[in-house]
């Protein structure tokens, strides 16, 4: 009972977002984002915060440890069911090139794929997100308050966050009726989800993680800033902190991979790789490296794996 109402809290922040949002004052409104980056950068201030309270320093290696595994366990497991699945789909439709054409820009000069492809830049924003924990934990290792925990805090913090992103939602236009339509559109997602989840149990069995566990860390499908954050204020900073760092690197492996799967003819694997993120950070590089075409499908994709986020996460980590 104690995981449906959990789920049902997070929905309806999320829906009182969206419904606050049709409210032009609202939608106009351009504190909406200003007060999303406070509430996000406090929140994994505190769960750095909690994760000190409860994790030996020595841990902190077996975390990036398992990060790392979690991350290249998840995007292999996708990667191998969507090439698994359009290899049988074009060789019983017989389709020489998936539907999009094949875009020349990442198969230039050196430089120009270069340009195209992975930046440093891109990491600017992970890595303050990361700075917001390393903080959070060196002020817990160094403030010891009787009684306070930060749990109560960041668990209304992030019932907010959930209502800013319910607004954004709206704000961005994405609509779920949209999203939903289409063939392509639903199964992408789909099988992201089954090849996230089935790259998870391998780590699973590695660090021993229940199972349950161990694909709730990897269901934030690269949204990094969300995934941790709900799984630390369901109870396990630990899981938390790798659920966070995983996803950063599952986004960080799908910008260096997204140049190399776009000049073959499997394209909808660099959308399916990227997860939540190809609505918005891997975007561009899809775009560029897999043709206009498949914007709409990778809106759409990162849409409703993003929309998924916030439900599938807490449904296993409290089954």
């Amino acid at each position: 009972m104690s995981a449906v109402l959990s789920l049902l809290s997070l929905l309806v922040f999320i829906a009182a977002g969206m419904l606050s949002a049709l409210l032009p004052a609202v939608r106009k409104s351009s504190l909406i984002g200003k007060i999303s980056a406070v509430l996000l950068y406090l929140l994994l201030f505190f769960m750095g915060f909690r994760i000190s309270s409860v994790t030996d320093p020595a841990q902190i290696v077996n975390i990036g440890v398992m990060s790392v595994v979690f991350a290249i366990a998840a995007a292999a497991g996708t990667a191998a069911v969507l090439y698994f699945y359009y290899a049988v789909r074009f060789r019983f439709t017989k389709a020489a090139v998936p539907a999009g054409g094949q875009d020349e820009s990442c198969r230039n000069s050196p430089s120009e794929r270069q340009s195209g492809g992975f930046r440093l830049s891109s990491l600017k924003d992970p890595l303050r997100l990361l700075a917001a924990v390393i903080v959070g934990f060196i002020s817990g290792s160094l403030i010891h308050i009787p009684g306070f925990t930060g749990e109560d805090v960041s668990t209304w913090m992030l019932r907010f966050l959930l209502f800013t992103i319910g607004i954004d939602l709206v704000k961005n236009g994405v609509s779920l009726k949209e999203s939903l339509s289409g063939f392509q559109a639903l199964i992408l997602p789909v099988l992201v989800v089954a090849g996230t989840i089935a790259g998870s149990l391998l780590p699973a069995v590695l660090f021993s993680v229940p199972v349950r566990n161990a694909a709730a860390v990897v269901s934030g499908f690269g949204w990094y800033s969300l995934s941790g954050v709900l799984i630390t204020d369901m109870g396990d900073p630990y899981l938390g902190s790798v659920a966070f760092l995983s996803n950063i690197l599952r986004e960080t492996i799908a910008l260096i991979t997204i140049p190399f799967i776009g000049r073959t003819r499997f394209k909808d694997v660099a959308i399916g790789i990227a997860g939540a993120t190809s609505m918005d950070v891997t975007l561009p590089l899809i775009e560029k490296c897999c043709g206009p075409a498949k914007v709409p499908l990778s809106v759409a994709s990162g849409a409703i794996l993003s929309l998924l986020v916030p439900v599938i996460v807490p449904i296993l980590f409290q089954a």
